[in-house]
């Protein structure tokens, strides 16, 4: 077996989808908790980071969030830390683009 040369490889990049700075206000709710204002700072297309008014709901919850178009979205929250959390939108609730929803 020949080796090969490992300074040949490159690695394929990992593309994020590009986010829009925003300052915005949403609901977000999720398990028992009720509904909450939160501050949403950056989206894209695929989700959100967001600082919770009280306290942000934990990793791998299940949440809604209210748009302030009237429409809403559902995701999993993937990170959290103090206040600040991030929603990765379940694609199948997206009609359109988010960014331009919450940037309203």
């Amino acid at each position: 077996m020949t080796l090969v040369d490992k300074s040949l490889f490159t690695a394929t990049p990992v593309f994020r989808a590009r986010r829009r700075k925003v300052t915005v206000r949403v609901q977000v709710a999720g398990g028992d908790a009720p509904a909450q204002d939160a501050l949403a700072r950056d989206v894209s297309p695929r989700g959100m980071s967001a600082t919770a008014l009280k306290a942000a709901p934990a990793a791998g919850e299940i949440v809604h969030v209210a748009l302030p178009d009237g429409s809403s979205l559902w995701g999993v929250v993937r990170w959290a830390e103090g206040k600040a959390f991030g929603v990765e939108f379940d694609p199948g609730s997206l009609d359109g683009p988010v960014a331009g929803a919450i940037a309203g």
